[in-house]
């Protein structure tokens, strides 16, 4: 699959690894509200960790003309928005064959690897695991863009405009809307800037 590829199955799945805090749950909002916002049928479902803010935090949203349940299984996902490296590798098994992963590359492992309940792994020892492992990888200075549009959370926002610009999965208009619903005021245009630099990052190195 080419990364301008869309799924042909009626039903797109797209599974959002992050750790609390990181705004995991807000990117999978602003999905789900902008292909509402274009008709689609939506469901969404959440696998929170062992502390909402700095634990494990899984994303699922189901895009489609008639979506029943909103959870998927392993190898189901069209498409994995990664936003921290650990948490990444933990689900890639969900990401099917061929899928895109768009992948921050940040490292900020969970709480349970911090108590030492989990091996922590290096920066370069995860990114060598998500390129040995996905074959449609493109991994993103999320951070760094999100700091140059004046808003160091809105990383998960640099993400959503990356995923888009490869996917045109739903249209950019949609999914400001729904980001400015969602954040209001100052936030919401600096995420909304955000939202355009991985877009504008996208075009630069292809």
């Amino acid at each position: 699959m080419s990364l301008m590829e869309k799924p042909s199955k009626k039903v797109t799945n797209i599974l959002i690894a992050s750790v609390g805090g990181q705004g995991g749950l807000t990117l999978s909002r602003a999905i789900a509200i902008a292909a509402v916002m274009k008709g689609y049928s939506v469901k969404t479902g959440e696998s929170l960790g062992m502390a909402q803010r700095f634990g494990s935090v899984v994303s699922y949203v189901r895009i489609g003309k008639e979506v029943r349940a909103p959870i998927f299984g392993v190898g189901d996902a069209d498409y994995l928005i990664g936003l921290e490296l650990t948490e990444t590798v933990r689900n890639m098994q969900y990401l099917r064959q061929g899928g895109l992963a768009v992948v921050s590359d940040e490292l900020k492992p969970p709480l349970s690897a911090s108590l030492g309940l989990a091996r922590s792994l290096s920066r370069e020892e995860l990114i060598g695991d998500l390129k040995n492992n996905l074959k449609n990888l493109v991994l993103v200075p999320a951070k760094e863009l999100a700091i140059k549009a004046g808003n160091p959370r809105a990383a998960n926002m640099v993400l959503l405009g990356v995923f888009n610009e490869l996917t045109k999965l739903i249209d950019d208009a949609s999914i400001k809307a729904a980001i400015m619903m969602l954040l209001p005021g100052r936030r919401g245009e600096s995420s909304v800037q955000a939202f355009e630099l991985g877009k504008e990052w996208v075009k630069s190195i292809k």
